[in-house]
């Protein structure tokens, strides 16, 4: 039976496999005809070129600076980017030399003071230009998928709704709304700014979707909207056949592997991690943490220069995931406990999560109580939690992983019929293409 699968323009992400909101738009999205998706985006220069879809950069015909600090600002052209391909639109390239570095230097200070004094929403204007609107309607799109991560995607989903009145739907992927609000001064106003424009994309949203179930309880009660939970899905087929052979683990040696960012909300965590695994490889224990990451961040670097048994490793590609996790012996996923990460990931789940779970490797979570990730995992008795720092409780319980075969069977067991259950990409890419195409396009 064929499937119907509506036409999509997608705002505020782009395909990217360097950031959780892409990587999930890739799996949720990977049936879609190609045709059929259509991208507007800031971010070109990290978009997957091999997708296919078409796609719309946003520049100077959309975002405005006004005088004079549009003299700073970086000249990027507007229109359909196609790749690969020689096109008619060509981005503005800016040379690099003297006057250029001046100017972004300047900007970027300009940057922070306007953004310390809670009032850049006021000086960088961004709305649809005539063209973007003639692409939009020339795609004919029968909804418009949004992930407004930042205050400006908020502003700008509400200005393509009061132009085109199309329906959309919002995918949430963390709690922004509370996170992105770097004021000091005026940090109030600035903070009702954005509450403001995010309540009024979630009530003209004809769908509300979200990462997991703690955060779409969490906006039941905040903005009186069912959200629905569309977290990362995972090719479960692609995945058994690399199941971890043999739960048991070297007695002499142990392999620990972590993938995913190098900054907040992860960075505290990771590098007391590392401590961990400093101090047991100095006490002679065969103990090694590889980590994955796209991220180069210059702190973390520095910290960890001394440890012992610490590896930084670029990140392998898409299909070759289910290999590198069965190497291990277990899987790491932490979050940080500071005011500032709690923000941003309270009710998130990580993109990693259901790769972790469906490799069969026993998962250990470091993570505050109180966040949906340590909570789901508490749940379905998924992963060996932490959810303080204590260093020789952390070495205790690393050193339990290692050597309980029974614990290491079962967390991979729950793991793996839980990840079964809830995120089969056959089953979760259904229930989200009908949770859009239930929504006919009603221009009023």
């Amino acid at each position: 039976m064929n499937k119907t699968f509506p036409r999509v323009i997608i705002v505020g992400e782009t395909f990217r496999l360097n950031g959780g909101g892409g990587i999930t738009m890739f799996n949720l999205f990977k049936e879609w005809p190609k045709e059929k998706i259509g991208v507007i985006t800031t971010q070109i220069d990290e978009t997957d070129p091999t997708t296919g879809y078409r796609y719309y950069q946003l520049g100077n015909l959309e975002i405005k600076h006004p005088f004079p600090f549009n003299l700073f600002q970086t000249r990027i052209h507007s229109g359909e980017y196609k790749f690969n391909i020689q096109s008619t639109h060509i981005q503005w390239k800016n040379r690099k030399n003297v006057l250029h570095g001046l100017k972004s230097s300047i900007r970027k200070l300009f940057d922070n003071i306007i953004t310390i004094l809670g009032i850049s929403y006021k000086f960088y204007a961004i709305s649809p230009s005539n063209q973007l609107l003639h692409w939009i309607r020339d795609f004919d799109p029968d909804i418009i998928y949004v992930q407004p991560f930042l205050h400006k995607t908020m502003i700008f989903g509400n200005l393509l709704y009061e132009r085109l009145r199309m329906p959309y739907a919002i995918h949430i992927m963390d709690d922004s709304v509370r996170y992105v609000n770097k004021a000091i001064i005026r940090k109030k106003a600035c903070q009702a700014k954005i509450d403001e424009d995010f309540k009024q994309l979630v009530n003209n949203a004809r769908s509300c979707l979200c990462i997991s179930d703690a955060m779409a309880d969490e906006y039941l009660r905040r903005y009186d909207r069912r959200f629905i939970s569309f977290r990362n899905p995972v090719e479960t087929h692609k995945w058994l056949p690399y199941k971890k052979p043999l739960i048991s683990v070297n007695p002499d040696s142990l392999r620990i592997i972590y993938t995913g960012r190098l900054f907040s909300p992860t960075l505290v965590s990771l590098l007391n991690m590392c401590r961990v695994i400093d101090n047991m490889v100095k006490k002679g224990l065969m103990v090694e943490l590889h980590i994955y990451t796209h991220d180069k961040n210059k702190v973390f670097y520095k910290r960890i220069d001394r440890m012992k048994g610490i590896k930084v490793l670029e990140p392998v590609g898409f299909n070759e995931m289910p290999h590198l996790i069965s190497k291990y012996d277990i899987f790491f996923m932490c979050l940080d406990s500071d005011r500032h990460a709690q923000k941003y990931s309270r009710y998130s789940i990580s993109t990693r999560t259901s790769e972790g779970m469906i490799s069969g490797v026993p998962i250990l979570v470091y993570a505050p109580d109180n966040t949906a990730l340590y909570r789901y995992f508490k749940m379905h008795d998924a992963g060996l939690l932490l959810h303080d720092f204590d260093e020789t409780v952390f070495e205790k319980s690393i050193m339990k992983l290692w050597t309980d075969i029974d614990l290491r069977t079962k967390l991979s067991s729950n793991a793996m019929k839980q990840v079964l259950n809830d995120s089969d990409a056959s089953v979760v890419r259904e229930n989200f293409r009908k949770c859009l195409i239930n929504n006919k396009k009603d221009v009023l």
